[in-house]
């Protein structure tokens, strides 16, 4: 069965689900191929990973803004590939998507992945989701919650029988715990995601700074991981703050640097103004560290507070440096919360259980 992939070109949670779902098809039962497709070229990592595994690859580069050539773009190539399967990590290309279905290429289902957090979405992003609704044959909602959220703004749009709540999940083996050397004169905090002003990268900034004033007898450092529109705005505030020479733009990380990147962490903290389901929460789990996180849509139906780790009131600078104060000065209660963030990750979070939910619906 030939499944279609149409997923954003830049770094984010879609190639890390579209990877996840190739890595676990481990008998071939499916034929996959990418659509990516944006503002940003296509990750080099991207790439070489469909070179490495002959997934077929295509760009549709997207010109900020209102870009109709874009769609029609898209529309040409979805035909051109004549999937059974069209799976479509959000719902932009939903009408592309429905034409090429009624113009006699084979195609069997629409499948919808919806995954911008609700309370974040634009207009536009309210249209989009409107019209795969629509058009889709199965809607995918990565929580019971975000499916209601949704029921509750257009609910005349939407059908129980046509809508699943799949929980995103990851390569398990690729992301795992390792026993980190103890290092008694530093501690390094670190975050990844992409550069921009949902992740509030602000107020983690701010947390470090305030956690810098206190003496102690070791030092800190703190690693943000990934790039995007706001970086420089975060390397100005950052000089603005003074702590420069304590933090580290890493750019962007292919995979295996990404996998280092969080085991070599003794803490890991994800400020966010709201997620769906955060891809990075879930990879720093399966690493097995304590985690600190912004109580906010997204992340609160992923961490049980004091158990799998630290929710903090979101743009809470000061509630922030207290949470890694108080991980720093005890190291039990950090392994604790990571063990269980770990076992929680292990249970719930497998990349083969997320595909065998696809199975179901791309063949029934």
């Amino acid at each position: 069965m030939k499944v279609l992939h149409v997923l954003y070109s830049g770094l984010g949670g879609h190639g890390n689900v579209f990877f996840s779902m190739v890595d676990a098809d481990t008998n071939g039962e499916f034929g996959f191929e990418a659509l990516f497709n944006g503002i940003e070229d296509v990750k080099a990592e991207y790439i070489e990973r469909c070179t490495a595994k002959n997934i077929p690859w295509h760009f549709i580069k997207k010109r900020p803004g209102l870009d109709i050539p874009y769609f029609a773009r898209l529309y040409r190539q979805i035909k051109k590939a004549r999937p059974e399967i069209i799976f479509l990590h959000g719902g932009a290309a939903a009408l592309p998507a429905r034409l090429a279905k009624i113009t006699g290429t084979g195609i069997q289902k629409i499948i919808v992945r919806e995954t911008q957090a609700n309370h974040l979405k634009t207009r536009i992003d309210w249209v989009y989701l409107a019209t795969a609704m629509l058009v889709a044959d199965k809607m995918v909602y990565l929580s019971d919650a975000y499916r209601q959220q949704v029921k509750a703004k257009l609910k005349w749009l939407s059908s129980e029988k046509r809508s699943v709540v799949i929980p995103n999940g990851i390569n398990l083996l690729t992301y795992g715990k390792t026993t980190k050397a103890h290092d008694a004169t530093r501690i390094v905090i670190g975050m990844q995601s992409r550069l921009i002003a949902i992740k509030d990268h602000l107020t983690l900034l701010d947390a470090f700074a305030i956690l810098l004033k206190n003496e102690r007898p070791l030092t800190l450092q703190l690693q943000i991981a990934g790039d995007g529109a706001f970086k420089e705005t975060l390397e100005v505030h950052a000089a603005d703050l003074q702590i420069t020479q304590h933090v580290i733009f890493t750019g962007m990380l292919e995979e295996k640097e990404l996998v280092h990147f969080l085991q070599q962490l003794d803490i890991y903290v994800h400020a966010s103004l709201g997620e769906t389901m955060s891809t990075a929460i879930m990879q720093a789990m399966a690493c097995g560290k304590p985690i600190i996180a912004s109580d906010v849509p997204g992340i609160d139906n992923m961490i049980e507070h004091g158990v799998t780790g630290i929710l903090i009131p979101p743009k809470n600078a000061l509630a922030m440096a207290n949470a890694m104060e108080q991980l720093i000065n005890n190291p039990q209660q950090a392994g604790k919360l990571a063990d269980n963030a770990f076992t929680f990750a292990e249970t719930n979070y497998s990349g083969k259980k997320m595909l065998d939910n696809y199975k179901a619906i791309f063949t029934n």
